[in-house]
């Protein structure tokens, strides 16, 4: 599997990560109130041990439909625990009784109505609550984490996205170039995913290249808490000013057809990192992927980082599609990572 290059050559700690699924939790951040009625039943569901449709399966089964029946805003790792909501639609049913849905893998928390179901990518972020075991050293790792979460990483796409040493990604690529032969729906939408996640963190390594400072004309950037992005002409006091304070972020492109965003000096960079997949670039504009932008670097939002013994817990929050290991990776290493689903989104 392809390693992409870290912020700093800051050496990495040794830690033990993910021990037991209460070492790593998730909780979806997203406020939905119960309207008392709707064919829609959300369920906010505690899960240990257990993947995300693996779930959205055993609640379908329960109520008597299909698994299409359910929804889920995004994935969450197995070897975890997290909560989340799910939507199940069922017309013209009164509320279940969810309580009698015993499962040793899972739990409803709450059950609410709703007029509408649960749609993906509702939710705008995660919180992370993950203990690290057997650090050494950990006052200092504290100090490190800390100022590692103030600067901020690169937003790569973690190694699960692309499967067992890489195994999606070159499946994914084989398909494209090889005829596109007819697949599921949800297969051709994880494939074609991977690769561009692939090629963002292949720019995204190109400009880690050019220095984390370096700013360049054309470069695409996103406004605060929103999808709104314009592309910056010249990079004037103003525009490195709103950068510092966070109002707008540099983005790198996610490929497709279209224009990707970016222009003049940012775009011919762009496009020379990305020389070397021309092939897999052409493929995605004829599968009729739309271009896209992510953004480029990730600052953890709400972090702490607290020594207890030998461990160290920290607790952050990031944006839904981005990856707590990326963080983790520019701070430890470790034998006892587990990647169970394609993401935490």
């Amino acid at each position: 599997m392809k390693v992409w290059p870290r912020a700093s050559n800051a050496a990495l700690v040794q830690a033990t990560f993910k021990q037991q699924p209460e070492d790593f939790q998730v909780i979806e951040q997203l406020d939905v109130a119960d309207e008392g009625a709707g064919e829609h039943q959300w369920l906010w569901i505690r899960k240990r041990g257990a993947n995300t449709r693996y779930v959205a399966e055993q609640l379908a089964k329960f109520a008597g439909v299909s698994a299409r029946q359910v929804s889920f805003s995004g994935m969450k790792d197995r070897q975890a625990l997290t909560w989340q909501w799910f939507s199940i639609q069922l017309p013209g049913q009164p509320l279940l009784d969810w309580q009698g849905l015993q499962h040793s893998e899972f739990a409803v928390e709450q059950a609410i109505q709703r007029s509408k179901k649960l749609p993906t990518g509702l939710h705008k972020a995660n919180t992370f609550v993950i203990r690290l075991r057997d650090v050494a050293a950990p006052e200092a790792f504290v100090e490190r984490a800390t100022a590692v979460a103030q600067q901020g990483v690169p937003n790569y796409f973690g190694e699960q996205r692309f499967g067992h040493g890489g195994n999606n990604f070159q499946r994914a690529s084989d398909w494209l170039l090889n005829g596109q032969k007819r697949i599921k729906k949800a297969q051709r939408s994880l494939w074609l995913s991977t690769i561009r996640s692939y090629l963002f963190n292949d720019v995204v390594a190109a400009r880690l290249g050019l220095g984390t400072n370096t700013l360049l004309a054309g470069d695409c950037v996103r406004l605060a808490g929103s999808r709104s992005q314009f592309s910056v002409e010249q990079w004037g006091a103003e525009e490195q000013a709103r950068l510092a304070a966070g109002d707008i972020a540099l983005t790198a492109p996610l490929p497709g057809s279209g224009s990707w965003g970016s222009d003049a000096e940012a775009l011919a960079f762009e496009q020379q990192a990305l020389e070397p997949h021309k092939a897999l670039l052409e493929g995605l504009a004829d599968a009729g992927v739309r271009a896209d932008r992510r953004v480029l670097w990730l600052r953890p939002e709400a972090f702490t980082a607290t020594a207890e013994g030998s461990d160290v817990v920290l607790t952050f929050r990031l944006p839904s599609g981005a990856f707590a290991t990326t963080f983790l990776d520019e701070l430890i290493t470790t034998e006892n990572n587990q990647h169970d689903e394609h993401t935490t989104e």
